[in-house]
């Protein structure tokens, strides 16, 4: 880690004593922390015994071992309210409209059926229309397909269950074990590439976004004339969401599994962090 002129050492040693907790091993000794932190058990003790005191750090009486308190929860509940999905990715989408000169959206998933809540327009004058608030069919459209995919699979096959889908044109998938075939083999994917299945002039591509808890909580769109989205185009447009909905993902952190990035191709070549 860098260090500055107004770096504090007590303070950064106190904060090195929180990390050395992990999912693996969320229960620590005081030896524990000594030996990764290459510091004398007193010192140690005391920084362990402020953070106790302050409610960062729990120690079991029977044990020994120190956990994590709950003012970090405290911390991190006021950490999550703060990352509202729509301000994070407001910039994102004029970025990816920058990139792609097409429409682009955020959809969220709802029960009675995904909600696009944001848009930035295509600065073409032949583009697809996109309105905030709008509801859409779980059977068509890029985004509500992806979104489907990525549902826990007692949510997916409840909205299933519910069948009669409507036809919207004649690319639209209606039928329950087609449409639960066509969302698994996008979840394997890791992206949709939607033609003509809503509007039979539109062509889109989606990317999911994932939380700290690997839920889906939106998927990024671009869509457009059918007529732009040539097979370059299209694999163009897919990089761009990809990275783009990885770099979403990682603000709200989440923290894919080991094999995630390798199984969808456009992620593979993602430059690493500490965290993937």
């Amino acid at each position: 880690m860098a260090r500055g002129a107004y770096v504090l050492e007590t303070v950064d040693r106190a904060l090195r004593v929180l990390e050395c907790f992990t999912v693996a091993e969320p229960e620590l000794r005081l030896i524990d922390i000594s030996t990764r932190l290459r510091m004398p058990k007193a010192q140690a003790l005391r920084l362990a015994s402020t953070l106790e005191a302050r409610g960062y750090l729990v120690r079991d009486l029977h044990t020994k071992r120190y956990r994590l308190g709950v003012s970090l929860f405290h911390l991190g509940m006021i950490v999550q309210q703060g990352m509202d999905l729509r301000r994070i990715v407001q910039p994102v989408l004029h970025d990816i409209v920058v990139q792609t000169h097409e429409t682009a959206r955020l959809v969220v998933p709802d029960g009675a059926g995904p909600i696009c809540v944001d848009v930035v327009d295509s600065p073409r004058g032949m583009r697809v229309f996109a309105q905030p608030g709008m509801r859409m069919p779980w059977n068509a459209g890029t985004s509500p397909k992806l979104l489907l995919a990525y549902l826990p699979e007692v949510e997916r096959e409840r909205i299933l269950s519910r069948g009669e889908f409507r036809r919207y044109t004649p690319r639209t998938v209606t039928d329950v074990d087609a449409l639960r075939a066509e969302v698994l083999a996008i979840r394997e994917r890791g992206y949709y590439i939607g033609k003509r299945d809503l509007d039979e002039d539109a062509t889109g591509v989606s990317a999911p976004i994932f939380d700290y808890r690997q839920h889906i909580v939106g998927a990024l769109n671009v869509s457009g004339p059918a007529t732009r989205f040539a097979d370059s185009a299209v694999e163009r447009f897919v990089g761009v969401l990809v990275h783009a909905a990885a770099g979403v993902s990682a603000q709200l952190g989440y923290q894919p599994d080991p094999g995630h990035w390798a199984a969808v191709p456009h992620l593979a070549s993602l430059p690493r962090t500490d965290t993937d």
